[in-house]
């Protein structure tokens, strides 16, 4: 009955989560501005006008005009009453000069993206102003190929806390466990980490996509009224009801159920939401599903009382042919998100499609310790102490390395696929400095 209620949920979830995304292109682009990039104007434009390549909502939309001597002019964006794609902000009367626009949004994957252009009022032998900065440096701490590695860091940290909190419970509920054993007691102190490291990342993508990374009550309230933002927090919020559940109301199987939703809400959030989400949702979801499923039966393994040697040999049995088809999963799902988000081969050469080759290598590693489990040490894990003491040590590495593996996943979430790299350069937009 428990996995009964457990699988019902989880196609509850998985179903919520096919619907909360509707399909959209990947990072945004500006397409068109007016005035255009470069242009010279006989005089000064009463408004500016910019149209990107997907719905662009103005609360977290900033723009201003840089002048000659320096001083930035901060408009006011809106949204075209007659294309979300669209903003535009009333532009005061201008001085013959030359100008720079600034503009800074937020992508639907949730990455901040910016940009600058220049136009000249009068004469086009005035010169533009010089950039107070690089308006292209939008992300915040330190990077890697533009990723902020703070919050993607924090990310991986957080899903892979749930991963395998989650398949503690699911272990916890299949063997019949008491709540006050070994395992359950790490699932409770996981149940505190996950909503710690998801809140923090929360904390520190509002950072991040701020344009000036500062964190004010107007900023939080804009971001967190976009859908993106709406969808950070709600990752956020769902890892507190297994926390309750574990640490006050001492229910295991309830903590598994509230867990499953909060398991897939990081399904809709990053690229999944971008690029083909209607396929890249459900494979990413699986893949969280089954990174569930491994990591958590590793863990048990490894936490569990062995006081009885035959019953945690059968359970080691049965964990390993679960995290056997954990592994194919994670395979099928893994080739079919990097088919959407690796366009091409020469994408494998790209910062992303590096992380993605070393994903693979861990992930080759990962199926050697589970080969060398089932053909050298499960068949014998009864029989002598020592094989025991030989399994822990093992375990111990393959939890390290899919950590090391879940981790590189959060870093994916921050870099830029080559899939939108090859949109943007498709885009006929205007030049831009």
């Amino acid at each position: 009955m428990t996995v009964r209620r457990s699988a019902t949920a989880a196609v509850i979830a998985v179903a919520a989560v096919m619907i909360f995304h509707a399909a959209a292109i990947a990072h945004v682009a500006l397409l068109a501005s007016q005035p255009a990039a470069n242009s010279v104007l006989p005089a000064s434009p009463p408004s500016l006008r910019l149209e990107f390549s997907e719905p662009v909502e103005p609360a977290v939309a900033h723009l201003s005009i840089v002048e000659a001597a320096g001083r930035t002019i901060p408009l006011t964006p809106a949204n075209d009453p007659h294309d979300a794609h669209v903003i535009v902000a009333a532009v005061p009367t201008l001085a013959p000069g030359g100008y720079r626009v600034q503009w800074h949004v937020v992508s639907e994957d949730g990455h901040p993206v910016g940009g600058s252009f220049t136009f000249t009022v009068g004469s086009a032998a005035i010169p533009p102003p010089a950039v107070p900065g690089d308006p292209q440096q939008t992300t915040w701490g330190p990077t890697l190929d533009g990723a902020p590695l703070i919050p993607a860091m924090l990310r991986g940290a957080g899903v892979t806390a749930l991963a395998a909190m989650s398949g503690l419970l699911f272990y916890l509920a299949a063997f019949g466990v008491r709540a006050g054993s070994r395992p359950a007691r790490v699932a409770l102190w996981l149940s505190l980490i996950v909503p710690v490291a998801l809140g923090a990342h929360l904390w520190a993508w509002l950072i991040n996509a701020s344009p000036d990374h500062r964190v004010s009550g107007a900023w939080v309230s804009s971001a967190l009224g976009t859908s993106v933002g709406r969808t950070e927090l709600w990752c956020a919020l769902l890892s507190l009801p297994p926390l309750w559940a574990l640490g006050l109301a001492r229910r295991p199987v309830a903590a598994l159920v509230l867990a499953i939703p909060a398991l897939f809400a990081g399904a809709v959030a990053g690229h999944a939401a971008a690029f083909r989400p209607a396929w890249s949702i459900p494979s990413k979801a699986l893949h969280i599903a089954a990174l569930s499923a491994w990591l958590g039966g590793l863990v048990w393994l490894a936490v569990r009382e062995r006081n009885d040697s035959a019953r945690y040999a059968r359970e080691a049995s049965r964990v390993s042919a679960v995290a056997l088809w954990a592994v194919i999963a994670i395979v099928v799902s893994g080739v079919l998100q990097a088919a959407l988000l690796v366009p091409s081969w020469a994408g494998l050469r790209s910062p992303y499609g590096v992380v993605v080759l070393a994903k693979v290598a861990g992930v080759c590693v990962l199926v050697a310790f589970g080969a060398y489990h089932r053909v050298r040490v499960l068949p014998r894990l009864g029989m002598a102490r020592h094989h025991g003491e030989t399994f822990g040590a093992s375990l111990r590495a393959e939890i390290a390395v899919l950590v090391l593996v879940a981790l590189l996943g959060g870093l994916l979430s921050y870099l830029s696929p080559p899939a939108s790299n090859r949109a943007a350069r498709a885009i006929p937009s205007g030049p831009s400095s």
